[in-house]
């Protein structure tokens, strides 16, 4: 009894904070491309990713999270994947309140390789990015967004902590104003559960 109330704890609050704790298939959502506001934005080339390469990223940034909560800092993962799909190009962790994973990630890579190039990749986070990753996304030209628990559901998690005082701004909306039209998909209702219980962890 004592190891299943941790269980049941996780799934109240999992309950609470919106998410989805049965398997649903992901397809229908997965592969309907970004709409552009207008139809003359340019959209990424080359092919989206698929459903299983969505998840083995997801999960990828994930461990990093997780290693980056080893280390003391914020449980937060992100990784770019090259225009093949397959491709880990680089890996982030958070750094601070002011250097997320997602931006710092951001950052180095249009150090790393041209706007031609990343144009073509795409950014995997375990949480939406904030206004700031997104538009440090956006400012490096990463074509494609995949993450994994939304921005409101870690403000259920994080609630007004000083140390995260999380943006209830969907990322979709910073993108709707740009004048690119990046392609976005999450909420992932299959490692939301296992996002969460990381970020359950460090903020209890």
């Amino acid at each position: 009894m004592a190891e299943q109330k941790p269980l049941n704890s996780r799934r109240t609050l999992l309950r609470f904070a919106g998410f989805s704790l049965a398997t649903a298939s992901i397809a229908p959502l997965l592969f309907t491309k970004a709409k552009a506001e207008s139809d003359n934005r340019p959209s990424p080339p080359g092919n989206d990713p698929t459903a299983e390469q969505m998840l083995k990223h997801l999960r990828q940034a994930n461990k990093v999270a997780y290693e980056t909560m080893q280390n003391g800092h914020h449980p937060f993962g992100a990784v770019l994947v090259a225009a093949d799909n397959e491709t880990v190009v680089m890996e982030q962790g958070n750094i601070s309140s002011v250097a997320h994973a997602e931006s710092t990630l951001a950052q180095r890579a249009a150090k790393k390789f041209s706007a031609e190039e990343l144009w073509g990749m795409t950014l995997y986070s375990t949480a939406e990015p904030c206004v700031m990753c997104a538009g440090t996304q956006y400012w490096a030209n990463i074509g494609r967004l995949v993450y994994g628990m939304s921005e409101h559901q870690l403000l259920q998690l994080t609630g007004n902590n000083s140390e995260n005082p999380t943006l209830d701004i969907p990322s979709r909306y910073v993108f709707s104003k740009s004048q690119k039209a990046i392609r976005v998909w999450g909420p992932i209702d299959e490692v939301v559960e296992e996002i969460a219980a990381l970020h359950l962890e460090f903020w209890k």
